[in-house]
């Protein structure tokens, strides 16, 4: 018996070509008699119809037309995202005679032929909690799951909670979100809620509340991840302590178009967790046009263009020892009218996650429509004395010193501000997907007009830790 077993080549003719099949096939038409699926057996029927469309249209097919449809075929499998390997055996069907009903208007009598597809899911459910802390928010939660095969159709459903406990940054912040598969499993229709309130009176003087719902077509693959949708945001600003921004107290109703994209080429010395990105580029684009009025008074409201980039070059030498991680930010905010700015949609910059050596939003407590920031930092790897490798061909969890160097400013126009903030400091840091740490210290200060002004820095030991578990890659 011929057959064909490919694992993850697409360039099925060819693989054909060498083992003498097409010799073999001759001017002969094929016929698919059969197509079997190993694996998958917690999808539905409807699923794999969908997505076996190419193939089940037709069983007639020419050599060529049928290596077209199994490539296709193929990518959609692939494309759903919730398979990690998608290998085809094809092989001829001698155990099904041709349908004599079936009128042939071939030279030849066509080949009976089977299609087998051999299907690795992904873990469909999944499960993460991870417990964060650092020096200045001290403890926060997250918790997710996520069920990549809600109604047996590889659509997700994902609920996940974000909170902190502990003021005077308590926040908490529910997400649940839907997405499903087209036609064409590269476009994905989305829905995403969230549910929050948050104590922001440290830095922005008022607390707030939120309650959003965003609905889109999401575009998927390969690098390249596009969004197309709107979103609709109600905001409620209490207890406010600053009388600039008491005009905002009640609740605002936002309504946006939104266009967001995301690229990523990068490779990782772990491709398991992929916590350490050693080269590649990856970028996010978002933009959004808005419109906002108060709901008690609709004559108090106006329109804005929002727009934000964020870009991430890395770059490894001497087999790793050396890893370089530049990024770049920067986004701005034109109003078309002269409503201002809800103090929410405003840029800020300061803490452990935007820039680290100045406390939380502290760069600018007020907000501003402009900002960027750029930071470049250096990894080398410890010392073999002071660092015993794991062992394994490849360094699963990486012990890095670094140096790392960030400027920025955020204001109404950071063209004419000849004022910012800049922040050094040397550490050393532990990635592992479950258990990462990150110790340095930070010297910090501002320059321009504004160098005089200690409000916001935060110099000295900075330290932050991780612990949690997932079964995302069991």
């Amino acid at each position: 018996m011929v057959s064909l077993k490919v694992d993850t080549n697409p360039d099925f003719k060819g693989r054909l070509i060498e083992q003498d099949i097409l010799d073999q096939s001759g001017s002969q038409p094929i016929y698919l008699s059969r197509i079997e699926i190993n694996g998958g057996e917690t999808f539905s029927y409807q699923f794999f119809n969908k997505l076996l469309s190419p193939l089940v249209d037709n069983s007639d097919y020419t050599f060529s037309q049928l290596v077209t449809n199994i490539q296709s075929t193929r990518s959609n499998l692939l494309n759903t995202g919730v398979f990690k390997n998608v290998d085809v055996n094809l092989q001829p069907d001698y155990f099904i005679n041709y349908p004599q009903q079936i009128k042939s208007y071939n030279n030849e009598k066509s080949i009976p032929t089977k299609l087998t597809f051999d299907l690795s899911s992904i873990n469909l459910n999944i499960n993460e909690g991870f417990f964060n802390f650092n020096n200045e928010e001290m403890l926060n939660l997250n918790l997710n799951h996520l069920n990549n095969n809600f109604n047996e159709n590889a659509e997700l459903v994902s609920i996940g909670v974000d909170y902190n406990p502990y003021k005077p940054y308590d926040v908490l912040l529910t997400n649940g979100k839907f997405i499903s598969s087209l036609k064409n499993p590269l476009f994905k229709f989305l829905i995403d809620l969230n549910v929050g309130q948050s104590n922001n009176l440290n830095w922005g003087n008022f607390k707030s509340k939120i309650l959003s719902g965003k609905l889109g077509l999401l575009y998927k693959k390969e690098q390249f991840d596009i969004f197309n949708g709107f979103q609709i945001n109600k905001k409620n600003l209490y207890d406010i302590e600053d009388d600039d921004i008491k005009f905002f107290t009640g609740d605002f109703l936002k309504t946006s178009v939104l266009n967001n994209v995301n690229y990523s080429n990068v490779s990782y010395i772990n491709t398991l967790t992929k916590n350490f990105p050693t080269n590649g580029i990856k970028f996010n684009i978002n933009i959004e046009l808005s419109s906002i009025q108060e709901n008690s008074n609709n004559l108090n409201g106006g329109e804005f263009f929002k727009s934000s980039i964020n870009a991430n070059i890395y770059k490894s030498l001497f087999n790793n020892l050396l890893t370089t991680h530049f990024e770049t930010d920067f986004g701005f905010i034109y109003s078309f009218s002269k409503f201002p700015i809800h103090p929410t949609d405003k840029f800020y910059l300061g803490g452990f996650n935007s820039f680290i050596g100045f406390n939380k939003n502290s760069v600018e407590p007020k907000g501003g429509l402009q900002f960027y920031k750029v930071q470049s930092t250096f990894y080398t790897k410890v010392p073999s004395l002071l660092y015993k490798a794991n062992g394994f061909a490849h360094e699963a969890n990486p012990l890095r010193l670094y140096a790392t160097a960030i400027i920025g400013n955020v204001s109404n126009n950071i063209f004419k501000d000849e004022s910012g903030a800049l922040s050094y400091g040397l550490g050393l840091r532990y990635f592992n997907h479950w258990a990462n740490f990150d110790l340095g210290y930070y010297i910090s200060n501002r320059f321009g007009y504004q160098q005089d002004n200690t409000q916001g820095l935060r110099n000295g030991i900075q330290f932050s830790i991780s612990i949690g578990g997932s079964n995302r890659n069991t």
